[in-house]
């Protein structure tokens, strides 16, 4: 207690000589005759006029600098999982989807502030339902709405495979339930040059699409691009996919055949012509590595006015859904697609050439082999390329003893 009470008497005596001196300090100023009185008022307001602006700086500084650290942590703000994708719809502004986002995190004044910083980074905000993970910020789900990158339902595929007929393709549509069936679609594949004038010549009287494929034909065989095709069950239709593959392989073209090789223009000399190739290419063989050989073989023999004497393409002469083997009486008999009784191309497409086909024809390989056969039963085996007509029928008869070899060695898997 003493100890106490004299150190409360130590502070209140250094008080009351601090204020004395004070005193007497003032007291100096105002019996100093040097110093008018007006001026020494004067001074005396203007220090509390600068006492006063400098606590005003101070606590407009300290505001700012408080709102500054806001904004940030506006900007850092993990916006929290929603179970729901979340819905922008029309009319919805950058503002109103950020008080939405943030809920009552922040005083509506911030965010406006933070909307106008920000505002240039997210100019449009599309329509949509997005995903609120838990995981990204208000800047980054922003993005994703400026951009666009809305919640996309996975929708069942059709699958148009390469190699596939036009009548192939038509069955599997057919069959599937979940396609939308159009009577339209049976009068448009009876007359399906005007289908295609209608759908690939643009409002403009633009017709590069209708070009690219040589013009309307009188057959869609092999003018599908194989793919897989989205469709909303019950609602897409059969037509919709007829016409978006086709405009798929228009596209195609028009941005391919462009970068061809000139040189097959002596062989081949339109689009159509690449595509008819391509079709006897893609059946040819299974293998995209020696599609571009293969190529290359058709093509020096139509530069020699030799027949191309592919078996894919008699077969699609018998029947477009022929699987063989083909007899002799077959390959003899003449059809417009019978390579082996005519020269040059067929008259159409045989199948849905694939992009690597069509590639391979565009650019085929630079070769001097005039034959190619299979090397054995398995197709993944490939073929063997010959250049002259000897090679070509010693590669026949590895061929054969190939196909005899498997045929016996099944034989006696069989008797076991």
């Amino acid at each position: 207690m003493g100890y106490e009470s004299n150190q409360e008497a130590m502070l209140r005596a250094r008080r009351q000589a601090r204020a004395e001196f004070n005193r007497l300090k003032q007291l100096e100023r105002e019996q100093n005759p040097h110093i008018p009185r007006e001026h020494k008022r004067g001074i005396g307001l203007f220090r509390i006029f600068l006492v006063l602006i400098l606590l005003m700086v101070m606590g407009v500084g300290g505001v700012a600098f408080w709102g500054y650290k806001q904004l940030d942590v506006i900007t850092a703000t993990v916006i929290p999982a929603r179970e729901e994708p979340y819905r922008i719809r029309p009319g919805s502004t950058l503002s109103s989807v950020v008080r939405d986002l943030t809920g009552n995190a922040y005083h509506r004044y911030l965010l406006s502030a933070w909307v106008r910083l920000h505002n240039h980074e997210y100019p449009v905000i599309q329509k949509g339902d997005y995903l609120i993970d838990g995981v990204k910020t208000l800047p980054e789900i922003l993005t994703d709405m400026a951009q666009g990158n809305v919640i996309k339902v996975k929708l069942p595929g059709m699958p148009l495979i390469e190699g596939m007929t036009i009548t192939m393709v038509m069955r599997r549509l057919a069959a599937n339930k979940d396609i939308a069936k159009k009577p339209e679609l049976t009068e448009i594949l009876a007359t399906p040059d005007l289908f295609m004038e209608a759908l690939l010549i643009r409002n403009n009287n633009d017709t590069s699409l209708l070009q690219a494929i040589g013009g309307s034909h009188p057959t869609l065989e092999g003018l599908l691009m194989p793919a897989i095709y989205e469709y909303e069950p019950g609602k897409t239709t059969d037509l919709e996919l007829i016409a978006k593959a086709l405009i798929k392989m228009a596209n195609f073209m028009r941005e391919r055949y462009i970068e061809r090789n000139q040189a097959i223009d002596q062989v081949v000399s339109t689009p159509y012509q690449v595509l008819i190739l391509a079709s006897l290419v893609e059946r040819e063989s299974s293998l995209k590595s020696e599609r571009a050989l293969i190529a290359g073989v058709f093509m020096n023999r139509l530069r020699k006015g030799m027949r191309l004497q592919t078996d894919p393409a008699v077969m699609y002469g018998v029947s477009p859904d022929f699987k063989g083997p083909l007899r002799l009486s077959q390959l003899r008999r003449d059809t417009p697609y019978n390579t082996y009784t005519r020269r040059g191309l067929p008259p159409t497409p045989i199948a849905m050439p694939s992009p690597e086909s069509i590639e391979a024809v565009l650019n085929p390989a630079q070769t001097d082999a005039l034959y190619f056969v299979a090397r054995g039963p398995d197709p993944k085996e490939g073929h063997i390329f010959s250049a002259t007509l000897q090679e070509h029928n010693a590669a026949v008869k590895q061929y054969r003893k190939a196909v005899s070899d498997y045929k016996k060695e099944h034989a006696e898997d069989e008797g076991q």
